[in-house]
């Protein structure tokens, strides 16, 4: 039976038609006029693969047309993912290819379903080049075209007004990126630190603000993480993918530094088979194995599994300094209906390495050190860290406009942080006294997250509503002793000194207690505004316990954070934006008076445009922002030995960013100007000077180049510069000199050898390939080396 629909009977439905018809609702009168106008305008469709039916249900409506057909037409018939700009017949005919049906325009305006008869002229062929992104799932290629960290919710890259880069599994694969802050080297607006000590933790600069911990931007699936810097760093092998939310972001997750956010995305089950296993072998005897495994548990697809795991063993370019690791992140999702899903998500990391003590600028910039002088104690040293966390991620669609999302997590890191630091060197002896620091650091967090998405409106204005309710609960225990241990001579070291420890705690222990409610729209008019709206209260309880005096500081803090932003969409794919945002952060302490210190807050302004012509196979972007910072700390003018909230900070800056696929290339390009300076301070000396450790320009680009058009078949290459200006630092009246570093890859599909190879690949990568000598300074008396030319060779099998 054929069933047929017009606007009075839509009128009378209080709720959308399900399983009979596919329809979009027009509000307004005057509609067939309105039908007529789109017919002929492309509008932004992102519907993903599944039945035929629900895919077009979704496209009519989005498109704002009248539908009719059969049920039984569509009956077992599934779509393919529709994603980018389609006129109403374009659209119609991408979801219809290949199902022997053809959408057929009434006099009305309406369309009607229909099989094509045999002597049916052709439809006009329409290629799909989109693929269809989930914002957790597997990505082919360097780039993203969606991402969550900006909205809380699926939202397409070219409708945020807020800077924001994504670094996908391909990415991190290609580039053999280590850690997390070198899977960033290609990201505009990043500054981090030397490998050397970003292989033990994750410690990053955006926009001229450190970003180290959950309180200051670190997040795991959208959720706060570890509660401290030094609890360990992210295996970027277990990620899908980075996502970079550059500015003020405090509104959708609460006390954070104003630089943003770095959201790390778990790889999780994936509906199809894959299995990989690698092995590598490097410089300073690297030996690694990962494996990742994933695929349906159950015939159904109900049930999905992924296994994703790393053992490493390797020394470094530093004596007696290795890099051992362990780690293993099992998944599991159940999927009882298309509209429901509960994904299981677990990690452990153990790593094995010591720290490598930063040393002055006088005895790195001149190399009075030698670049693998260990300063420390084989028998001493250490950094022994064990990590696990165990969560899960929910998901309900009531329907296609309202969805429920219920999110937690609990994280535990437990390091024992041993080592010896830089003393004083005698220039004629060689003799370099030292200091010795023991730690036991443990961390405990608690988040979770629920949220409520609500999906409503008229084709003209549709909104696109969030309301959420977070929750972090962390501790942080850090004892801390120092003691005493006989001075090394290095030039000619001789180890073995036992170190004397004191019985004096340092150390704090740090409890908080974190809580907002946030509120937030995203409304699109006529597809071609997209206006964005939020708001969120926090309030959040901490202490703090020094181990010296046994004294606890406990605090309460609360702060109103808002948001608001505005883009554009022009026809020939420009998308200019602008935003507003805020951000707040406690600080530990207080005034000479006894009053608590005020959180810091920071406001931004933010202007840009986007540019992804039709097809999405390139996204470029520019931005220009400022990052006011009020309530930081300066001396107190009446007892130096305390602070008051007197100063301010401000970064200003320009990023810009290209991701394209030009036929077999792939490029990242981009460029970083970062003016980032105390403007307000009690200390003279103060004022002006800019954030130590960031210079005012940075660059890099990547490209990698598929030889198979050329008669290479299976042949890959990439070349990747990465440029860094001078850097000023705390304390130095010149600058660290800058830097251009050169990585490369070369990748070989073996299977082109014959069929007995199929699955098989061969990499090497090298990262600073012509062995750049350089220093990375954060003060005066914090530089490290940089890391000398490193090769690693990848075998992997894939099936």
């Amino acid at each position: 039976m054929k069933t047929q629909f017009n606007l009075r009977a839509l009128a009378l439905c209080p709720r959308p038609l399900t399983g009979l018809t596919v329809l979009a609702v027009l509000l307004a009168p005057g509609a067939q006029l309105h039908a007529q106008a789109v017919d002929t305008a492309r509008l932004a469709f992102e519907i993903p693969a599944g039945p035929l039916g629900r895919a077009l249900n979704q496209f009519a409506r989005r498109a704002g047309v009248l539908l009719s057909f059969s049920p039984q037409a569509t009956q077992e018939r599934r779509s393919a993912a529709l994603s980018g700009r389609y006129t109403v017949d374009e659209g119609f005919a991408a979801l219809l290819a290949g199902s022997g049906l053809q959408a057929i325009r009434q006099a009305d305006g309406a369309y009607a379903i229909a099989a094509i008869a045999a002597s049916a002229d052709p439809l006009p062929q329409v290629v799909v080049a989109a693929q269809q992104e989930s914002v957790t799932g597997q990505l082919g290629g360097l780039l993203a075209r969606r991402a969550a960290s900006a909205m809380k919710t699926d939202t397409p890259i070219l409708e945020t007004p807020q800077s924001l880069s994504v670094a996908t599994a391909d990415q991190i694969e290609a580039t053999k990126a280590q850690s997390l802050a070198e899977a960033l080297d290609y990201t505009p607006g990043v500054i981090s630190q030397a490998s050397s000590f970003n292989r033990m933790v994750d410690d990053v600069r955006v926009r001229g603000f450190n970003l180290a911990n959950a309180n200051t931007g670190m997040l795991r699936d959208g959720m706060k993480y570890q509660p401290s810097v030094y609890d360990s760093s992210q295996e970027p092998y277990g990620l899908e993918r980075l996502e970079v939310l550059r500015g003020a972001a405090s509104v959708l997750y609460g006390q954070l530094s104003p630089g943003g956010v770095i959201n790390a995305v778990s790889k999780r089950p994936t509906a199809d088979p894959y299995h990989e296993i690698t092995a590598d072998i490097g410089s300073n005897h690297r030996r690694q194995v990962t494996g990742d495994f994933s695929g349906p548990l159950s015939q159904d697809g109900a049930w999905s599994y992924r296994l994703t795991a790393l053992v490493r063993q390797a020394d470094t370019g530093i004596d007696h300094i290795d890099d051992n690791k362990t780690y293993l992140a099992p998944a599991l999702t159940w999927r009882p209906s298309a509209r429901t899903s509960l994904t299981l998500l677990g990690s452990y990391q153990h790593m094995r390495t010591r720290f490598v003590a930063p040393a002055s600028a006088a005895l790195t910039v001149n190399g009075t050190i030698p670049r693998n002088f260990f300063i420390g104690e084989p028998g001493y040293d250490r950094y022994d860290s064990e990590v696990y966390s165990g969560g899960y991620v929910f998901e309900h669609a009531f329907d296609d406009d309202l969805k429920l999302r219920h999110n937690l997590r609990y994280f535990n890191g437990d390091a024992v942080f041993n080592y010896l630091s830089y003393g004083t060197l005698n220039a004629s002896t060689g003799l370099t006294t030292r200091g010795v620091v023991n730690r036991a650091e443990k961390s405990e967090g608690l988040t979770t997250d629920t949220s409520l998405e609500m999906n409503f409106g008229s084709p003209t204005l549709r909104h696109k509503v969030l309301a959420g309710i977070d929750y972090f609960d962390s501790t942080y225990d850090s004892k801390r002793y120092a003691g005493t241990v006989a001075a090394i001579n290095m030039r000619n070291p001789v180890y073995g000194a036992t170190p004397v420890i004191g019985t004096a705690n340092n150390g704090s222990r740090t409890e908080s207690q974190q809580f907002g409610l946030y509120l937030q729209d995203q409304m699109k008019l006529a597809d071609k505004l997209v206006w964005l709206g939020g708001a969120r209260q926090d309030w959040v309880d901490s202490s703090v316990t020094t181990y010296g005096n046994n004294r606890r500081t406990p605090a309460r803090d609360s702060a109103l954070t808002a948001r608001t932003g505005l883009v554009y969409f022009a026809d020939n794919g420009l998308a200019p934006y602008a935003s507003f945002g805020q951000s707040f952060a406690p600080q530990a302490g207080g005034d000479r008076l006894g009053n608590n210190f005020k959180p810091t807050e920071s406001d931004q302004f933010e202007v840009g445009i986007r540019y992804q012509p039709q097809g999405g196979r390139t996204l470029m972007s520019a931005a220009l922002y400022q990052i006011d910072q009020t309530n930081g700390l300066t001396v107190d003018p009446v007892d130096s030995t305390y602070s008051v909230q007197t100063a301010e900070l401000r970064s200003r800056g320009l990023e810009l960013e290209a991701r394209s696929t030009f036929g077999r290339l792939d490029l990242i390009a981009n460029y970083t100007y970062t003016d980032a300076r105390t403007t307000r301070s009690n200390l003279a000396s103060e004022i002006g000077q800019r954030v130590s450790g960031v210079p005012y320009h940075a660059a890099s680009t990547w490209a990698q180049y598929d030889f198979g058009g050329v008669g290479l078949p299976g042949m890959k290459a990439g070349v990747g510069v990465r440029y860094q200006g001078q850097v000023p630092v705390a304390g130095l009246s010149s600058q660290i000199a800058g830097r251009t570093l050169v990585d490369a890859m070369l990748a070989y599909d073996l299977q082109q050898l014959g069929s007995a190879w199929r699955g098989l690949q061969l990499k090497i990568n090298a990262k600073n390939l012509f062995n750049r000598d350089y220093v990375q300074c954060v003060a005066a008396t914090g530089c490290r080396y940089g890391e000398e030319r490193n090769v690693i060779a990848t075998i992997s099998y894939r099936w």
